[in-house]
């Protein structure tokens, strides 16, 4: 599902390709210390993004509150800043490129659930 195709060695951040071959589903997360680009190349992603109700901590989830959502499609891109949260939800085959500030395999992140 994820493949890394670039680390920089200087500036940390990372391009990505990800292929769900099924439907997947994630948790409402955030990306830590770092940003992300997602930019769709095949079929289609339902996004949700959220507001944070109540803070997560190391023993328990987060809350959160639907703020939006909507579509990326192939072409479509959209950009997720430090301590923004979402939720992808993929219903068939897709395929998007993933742009992180620095490789998030090896950041540990808060579980988030609904208010």
């Amino acid at each position: 599902e994820r493949e890394l195709l670039y680390e920089d060695p200087e500036l940390g951040f990372c391009i990505l390709a990800h292929n769900y071959d099924s439907p997947k589903t994630s948790p409402p997360h955030d990306h830590g210390p770092s940003w992300a680009i997602y930019a769709q190349a095949r079929g289609e992603t339902e996004m949700r993004d959220y507001d944070k109700i109540e803070d997560a901590s190391a023993g328990k989830p987060g809350k959160v509150q639907v703020k939006r959502s909507y579509r990326l499609t192939p072409g479509i891109a959209h950009v997720y800043n430090e301590g923004d949260l979402h939720s992808p939800t993929r219903n068939g085959p897709t395929s998007l490129v993933r742009i992180e500030g620095t490789d998030m395999s090896k950041v540990k992140r808060f579980r988030y659930e609904l208010a």
